[in-house]
């Protein structure tokens, strides 16, 4: 194997950390850093949103901080798995290639407006207690509402795993269908903007706990069935031809 292809193997592999580095850096963040679990309830007053994290202001701005690097880690981890996916979709049109890879880039996008908007409504001590309750609902809202690019992500991988061309197996099947899975069970979230209380308010049992438990098992699952993708893709280019899969990235990017 030639020094580039050692070089390239390494990127994948730390894109594929990259993606455990999100998983850390932004449930770190979020939670012991920044205080926002549980997830303060809709009908919270502008006052009394102000009275629960005013005495932890600096350590929820150091959470922003803290997530949205973590965040950022998602456009490499994305890049991998189109990468792998273009695996899958060797000799054929890479269309699930570009819409895991697009979808991956908006999702990236999508875990870091929040923390822009909680960095906007505790800037300035001072802020007016309903403009911070806006940027809450805001925040919250679009927080457990970023599910279709998430779920088309998914869907890609699912896809392509299911069909794939490829003579090696890239993902294991069940990886597709708990892909699948996981993407149905994130939907509840979307009916956050319709209630103020109960399972699907944006602190309910449906629209904020049961999505994001399924997205704590699902990703270290996803960080080890690409990791293994990853290191079987070495085998691959070590014993045959990987022209295929670089045609395949040349149409993507071309």
């Amino acid at each position: 194997m030639t020094a580039s292809r050692i070089v390239h193997e390494r990127f994948q592999l730390i894109s594929c950390w990259c993606g455990l580095g999100f998983f850390v850096l932004f449930f770190f963040g979020l939670l012991p850093m920044m205080g926002f679990f549980p997830p303060p309830s809709p009908m919270m007053s502008g006052e009394e949103l102000l009275a629960k994290y005013t005495e932890n202001i600096l350590l929820i701005k150091v959470g922003i901080i803290v997530c949205i690097i973590g965040s950022s880690l998602l456009i490499p981890w994305s890049v991998m798995i189109a990468f792998q996916v273009s695996r899958m979709e060797a000799g054929r049109l890479p269309f699930m290639t570009v819409l895991s890879l697009s979808a991956g880039m908006i999702n990236a996008l999508l875990f870091i407006l929040p923390f822009i908007f909680w960095s906007g409504a505790f800037y300035r001590a001072d802020r007016d207690p309903e403009l911070i309750r806006l940027l809450n609902d805001v925040t919250w809202l679009e927080f457990v509402m970023i599910v279709p690019p998430y779920a088309l992500q998914m869907f890609a991988i699912a896809y392509a795993g299911l069909t794939s061309t490829a003579k090696r197996e890239v993902i294991p099947r069940w990886f597709c269908y708990f892909n699948i899975w996981v993407a149905l069970l994130t939907f509840p979230g979307m009916l956050a903007i319709i209630f103020f209380e109960g399972p699907f308010a944006w602190n309910g049992i449906l629209a904020f706990y049961l999505p994001v438990s399924v997205f704590i098992l699902y990703f270290p699952c996803s960080f080890w069935v690409f990791y293994r993708a990853v290191k079987t893709h070495k085998l691959d280019v070590e014993n045959s031809n990987p022209s295929g899969v670089e045609n395949t990235l040349r149409t993507v990017l071309s």
